[in-house]
């Protein structure tokens, strides 16, 4: 066991090759004590309850956090991405049906297994999370559960819809006042450092087509694939590998719950026909409520900007975002270059990071990461 963190990180840098970055040292002093609290059973040196990381993506945040957890007690800590906590939280919500107040519950069964819980991508964009989630942060930190999350936006921006402040005011106002605030700031995208490049993005369907008989060894045939006791057609189908067309993946009644079942499931997941997602917004009026949930929530009407290919934009930034968590393959057939499926629109800063996350996919070091 080692007792300084900083020295981790360090070990860490030359062990995988990479450049040092003066801000992700900065992070990692001040991740240093939450360390040597855990790995010792002692109060934390700080007076906070853990640390928010913000910042522009490819800047480490999701490195920091993982080289942290990597190095504490399985049973003392939990780490997610943010789509799959709250995807847990409606599952023991769900479980907990008449019980007297479930999120403080649940928020006291967490605290009782874990001293640190960790979430990657935290963003709010769902009315039903943020009114669940004010709760069972409040619960965690009064229990003594450190909590480390990471994001794109500062807490002030968790939510870029006005008419959810009221709900998300008393969540930007706890992570002020309990946790730090550390903006992991700076030009440098560490996914796009050298890598050995390993195509996984390609332009037709016949390259796609040899890829994936390389991988499965068997010749494609169209079939269906059960999600969420729901069928979707695929082009091809093996114990490790499911191909399916974007339209049937990403359009229509489609969630992150449907990609957390897949990633559970497949090593490597196929793609094709992959069109440009970006496109001119315009005004539209959109009803409040729990965006591809299966529960909508009442509330009134919003003028929102949307694009024509927004709402499917949406859900392959969960597919990938679901994928680079669970360190699974992706292959795409794409109809223009990637720097340009999405070059304009309204998820331009969210596409962001799919952009960057696509690019290190296509990478051996990607490929050859574990399952």
């Amino acid at each position: 066991m080692q007792s300084n963190f900083i020295d981790i990180y360090h070990g860490e840098l030359t062990l995988k090759g990479y450049q040092s970055d003066p801000i992700q040292l900065a992070l990692a002093t001040d991740l240093n004590p939450i360390y040597q609290a855990l790995q010792t059973g002692t109060a934390i040196q700080s007076n906070t309850s853990g640390i928010y990381i913000w910042g522009p993506v490819g800047r480490g945040k999701t490195f920091l956090m993982d080289l942290l957890f990597s190095h504490l007690p399985d049973e003392i800590s939990l780490r997610l991405h943010f789509h799959r906590f709250m995807s847990e939280i409606h599952q023991q919500l769900h479980q907990r049906q008449g019980q007297s107040n479930p999120v403080a519950l649940i928020a006291a069964q967490l605290a009782k297994r874990y001293k640190l819980i960790c979430f990657d991508e935290f963003f709010l964009n769902d009315i039903a999370d943020a009114m669940i989630l004010g709760a069972l942060i409040k619960g965690l930190l009064n229990h003594g559960v450190i909590l480390i999350t990471t994001s794109n936006r500062p807490p002030e921006e968790l939510c870029k819809d006005p008419l959810f402040q009221d709900r998300v005011k008393p969540i930007i106002t706890m992570i002020n006042q309990q946790m730090q605030v550390f903006n992991l700031t700076g030009n440098t995208d560490h996914r796009l450092r050298s890598l050995t490049p390993s195509p996984c993005i390609f332009h037709k369907d016949e390259e796609l087509t040899q890829h994936y008989q390389s991988i499965s060894n068997t010749p494609p045939a169209y079939d269906t694939v059960s999600v969420l006791q729901r069928p979707i057609p695929v082009r091809a189908l093996s114990r490790d590998c499911v191909w399916f067309d974007f339209d049937h993946l990403c359009e229509g009644a489609r969630s992150q719950l449907d990609y957390i079942d897949l990633a559970n499931r497949f090593s490597y997941i196929f793609v094709s026909q992959v069109p440009q997602l970006g496109s001119r917004t315009r005004e539209q009026i959109k009803a409040r409520g729990t965006e591809d949930g299966s529960q909508a929530v009442k509330a009134g009407e919003r003028q929102i900007l949307l694009g024509n290919m927004d709402d499917p934009a949406r859900r392959f930034i969960s597919l990938v975002d679901e994928l680079y968590d669970r360190s699974v393959n992706l292959f795409l057939s794409i109809e223009v270059p990637l720097e340009q499926i999405y070059h304009e629109g309204s998820l331009t800063f969210e596409f962001a990071r799919t952009f960057s996350r696509l690019t290190e996919m296509q990478s051996l070091e990607y490929q050859q990461r574990q399952h």
